[in-house]
Formats: C-alpha cells, sequence, structure tokens
C-alpha cells in the first residue's frame, strides 16, 4: 500500500473558489493532503474557506505554481484525466482499472494526477505534459463532471486500491518529470532531424512517445541512453553521417 503522501492532486488554473474548496475537502476526506493549484491564488478565498469546511487547513497549505511544468517537475508519472474521447484520448484507461497499479507505482515515485478547468478540462497543450490518461466511466448521454465530484471520485478509488491486498515485489523507482521532459525535448529535436517527425507538428507522435514511456517509466540510467541517441541522431544529421561511412570504409570502430 503506497503512501497518500506519494500522490499530488494537481488543479491546472481552475476557475470557481468554492470548487477549490470542495476539492480540499474531498481530499482530506480521502486522506490526501498534496493539493497543487496552477495560476491560482489566494487561497483565503471566503467561499474557498466556507467550502472546505474542516480541510482549510489542507487548503491554507496548497501550493500555487505559475505553470503546470513546475507542478509536475518533482513527479515522476503524471496522470491527466478525461472525459473526452477521439484521438490521443482514446487511449484513456478506466480509473478503477489504473487505481491498482498507480498505487502499486505510487509505492517507490510520486504520481501527480492532474485535473483541467472547469469549462474545458485539460487541452492537448496540458496533456502534453501527462504521461498517462484516466477516465471516469460516466453515463454517455451527460459525462462531464463537476471538478471536486471528479477529484473525490479519483480519491476514492485511490484509497479503496491501497487497502486491496498488497501484491509482492517493489515497484521501479522511476526518474521525475524534471529530468525526463528535457530528455523528450531532445529526443523530439532529433526526430526532426532525422526527417521522422515533422517540424510544423511534432506533438501528435511526441504525445505518443511519451505515453510509451509512461507506461513502462523511466529509470535514470535509461534516460542517460535516450539522451545519448537523442545526441547521436542529431550528430548524424548535421553531416556526421560522412564520418560514420570513412570509419567504416576503414575498419574502425564506430564509437
Amino acid at each position: 500500500m503506497a503512501s497518500p503522501a506519494k500522490f499530488a492532486f494537481v488543479l491546472y488554473r481552475p476557475q470557481s473558489a468554492g470548487n477549490i474548496g470542495a476539492v480540499a475537502r474531498a481530499l482530506k476526506n480521502m486522506g490526501f493532503d498534496d493539493l497543487r493549484l496552477v495560476g491560482r491564488g489566494p487561497l483565503n478565498d471566503r467561499e474557498a474557506v466556507k467550502m472546505a469546511v474542516h480541510a482549510d487547513d489542507l487548503l491554507a497549505n496548497a501550493t500555487v505554481y505559475p505553470n503546470l511544468a513546475d507542478a509536475l517537475a518533482d513527479c515522476s508519472l503524471a496522470v491527466g484525466t478525461t472525459s473526452r474521447r477521439g484521438g490521443y484520448r482514446s487511449r484513456a484507461t478506466p480509473l478503477r482499472a489504473a487505481a491498482a497499479e498507480l498505487d502499486a507505482l505510487a509505492d517507490t515515485n510520486k504520481i501527480a494526477i492532474v485535473f483541467g478547468r472547469e469549462d474545458r478540462g485539460l487541452t492537448n497543450r496540458e496533456l502534453k505534459l501527462c504521461h498517462r490518461l484516466v477516465t471516469i466511466p460516466t453515463a454517455p448521454e451527460y459525462p462531464s463532471l463537476n471538478l471536486a465530484q471528479a477529484v473525490m471520485v479519483v480519491a476514492y478509488e485511490l484509497m479503496m486500491a491501497a487497502t486491496a491486498p498488497v501484491q509482492s515485489g517493489r515497484a521501479p523507482e522511476f526518474v521525475a518529470a524534471s529530468i525526463s521532459d528535457p530528455m523528450l525535448d531532445r529526443m523530439a529535436d532529433a526526430l526532426v532531424s532525422i526527417g521522422f517527425i515533422p517540424d510544423d507538428n511534432p506533438d501528435h507522435i511526441m504525445l505518443a512517445i511519451r505515453e510509451i514511456f509512461g507506461r513502462s517509466g523511466l529509470t535514470a540510467r535509461e534516460v542517460e541512453i535516450l539522451n545519448g541517441m537523442a545526441r547521436q541522431m542529431r550528430w548524424v544529421a548535421e553531416g556526421g553521417s560522412h564520418t560514420l561511412a570513412e570509419k567504416r570504409r576503414a575498419g574502425k570502430k564506430l564509437r
């Protein structure tokens, strides 16, 4: 069972102070206390305090960040929430199926659960920073949930997963986003340089690559290898292929 402290609940630019307070209450109900807000403060809004009820301490201790990347920097796995379907979002995993795996991974990793604005959720721009997607199954006629309700459901499922029988074995420890994200930027540049992805729209493929790495997770050694691959691709694309050809003709080692 992972510690609740291993989960961070991130609200991206929430619009309603009352929703922020209700989220604080929901998290305290379920035993979580790491609430992060992107682009929203101060937290002493009367409506927020009113809706928080006895979770005003959790509300007061919430951390405000200027952007989503900073809010996720110390987390090794970012999980975006979505109610919409189609395209990249079609790979979202139903929450209950994802909760047990997330609980196991949280034993050795800090995990962020990211929620979007009340009026439009997370856009593709924000999803670029998420490694996985989860969705809360609802009636198809009206799939959209209130922000605080969505947080409550996610927190409840994670709490229930934490009380399930413990599986044997230790989950791997992955690197934080502050380490993996720069590698993904280098990889995108490298793939553009060799013509694998178009420079005017690299996000389509990079979202899929981020999802692949998010499913498997990345250790420090693996990030080091991928950084080396990206550097080598750029070097070859920028003229290094001639040096390689000369070495091959001369029977020399390539590295």
